[in-house]
């Protein structure tokens, strides 16, 4: 048993250090923050001008691409081809001034171009096709995650197979697209690793919770898997999206399917509530993990305090993006997830500080998607409801940190925490159902 334990954190030490030095930040976009050559290779936005480069929006100028320092150009006597006996190869020479020979640019510099490359091994084709490799990757991590659920190896124990093979699809979807990013080596493919994250996952969650399989540990541990996600992914970091959805709206920017994932998550809280930003958003579960430090927290009374702010906050971030400024970039998020030292990293590392006493300042009073998840999750058809076995003891309502727990509470800032259904002594009194 301490050897499966010693793998387990083994396994989980090295998937956090891949994911913070993982060079996510190709896939920040409009900023180009993180001195990447490639800023804002996503599919969330975009390119208006053609050069490979999401724009914020049509009307905006895009970064412009970095270019070498200009070198002084030399004389050079006319290129000549030298034919060989080889028709496999073309031999390309150049005669001018005494240079390095062993310069590319050097005039006698012999290029070999091969017309007909060698074909690619079976193995050479898995590593250069995402999609292979997050099948077999996703296949593989959840036949082993299920194994591991099934028997209890992994912590977790679930008789059922559906509910099991859910869980161990949820954690298998999300561990298989960080090995496949990190394998294939395409930072700027991260926005469409997260958006098939955010889509899949948060149904896998919604039907977890409904088979009651989402302990607060099992909470916990996808707090941990979503964290790392957003190093490695990187976007859609939900609260800093707002601005290309309001610029689609007023039709300064063209529809993009990452636009249209984010939406429909949106629109399905009112079937799932916020299951997307209890088990899936990286700022919202890096919340999560801090807010578990046992430490005094400050709790709010009135939730219509935050809520205020939050809606307020939602309107400036509204009006000023048809201004193209987005107002997120301040709170220093895309800094933290790309780990770039900058001011904004203060800020972003200030807030963290917070969250430790405070239960998700961001998701609660900055997030401007807080207002459209919340607005949705008012009327959701699936929460968290009580059942005739309630015993009337109030230590859901104790324990829950957004004052949501009530028997005639709405639901609309219920982020599925699981404190509630952990502490409740009958166990049935709490189900997420219709």
């Amino acid at each position: 048993m301490q050897v499966i334990k010693s793998i387990r954190r083994t396994l989980a030490s090295l998937l956090l250090t891949a994911g913070l030095v993982y060079p996510a930040c190709a896939a920040v976009c409009p900023k180009g923050i993180g001195g990447c050559p490639t800023p804002g290779r996503c599919f969330l936005f975009t390119d208006a001008d053609g050069n490979a480069l999401c724009d914020y929006t049509s009307r905006a100028v895009s970064l412009p691409a970095r270019t070498p320092s200009p070198v002084p150009a030399q004389p050079t006597a006319p290129v000549t081809a030298t034919p060989t006996p080889e028709p496999s190869v073309v031999q390309v020479t150049t005669t001018s001034a005494p240079a390095d020979p062993m310069s590319t640019t050097s005039p006698d510099f012999v290029a070999s171009v091969p017309e007909n490359p060698p074909p690619r091994g079976f193995f050479d084709t898995i590593l250069q096709s995402a999609l292979v490799t997050e099948i077999l990757l996703f296949l593989l991590v959840t036949g082993v995650l299920f194994v591991l659920v099934r028997t209890g190896k992994a912590g977790v124990r679930i008789q059922g197979t559906l509910p099991a093979l859910a869980l161990s699809s949820l954690f298998g979807l999300g561990l298989s697209l960080i090995m496949t990013s990190l394998i294939t080596g395409d930072p700027g493919a991260g926005t469409v690793y997260a958006l098939i994250y955010m889509g899949i996952g948060t149904m896998l969650a919604a039907y977890l919770w409904h088979t009651g399989v989402m302990t607060r540990k099992v909470v916990l541990l996808a707090a941990g898997l979503g964290t790392i996600t957003g190093f490695v992914f990187l976007a859609p970091i939900m609260p800093m999206e707002l601005g290309g959805i309001i610029n689609v709206l007023s039709g300064a920017s063209a529809l993009t399917y990452g636009v249209v994932i984010i939406c429909s998550v949106i629109v399905l809280a009112l079937v799932t509530g916020r299951t997307f930003c209890g088990t899936l958003c990286p700022v919202g579960l890096l919340q999560e993990l801090l807010s578990a430090v046992p430490v005094k927290k400050i709790v709010i009374q009135d939730t219509r305090v935050p809520e205020g702010i939050r809606l307020a906050v939602f309107a400036v971030t509204s009006v000023a993006a048809f201004y193209l400024i987005d107002l997120m970039s301040f709170t220093g998020l895309y800094d933290l997830f790309s780990i770039t030292i900058s001011a904004g990293l203060a800020a972003a590392a200030g807030i963290l500080v917070v969250s430790v006493f405070l239960y998700r300042p961001v998701c609660r009073i900055i997030c401007p998607f807080g207002v459209l998840f919340s607005l949705f999750a008012e009327f959701s058809w699936f929460r968290l409801r009580r059942s005739d076995t309630c015993i009337g003891c109030r230590k859901c309502e104790k324990t829950c940190p957004t004052r949501s727990a009530g028997p005639d509470d709405s639901k609309r800032e219920c982020y599925l925490c699981g404190r509630c259904t952990g502490v409740c002594p009958v166990g049935t009194a709490l189900a997420y159902r219709r």
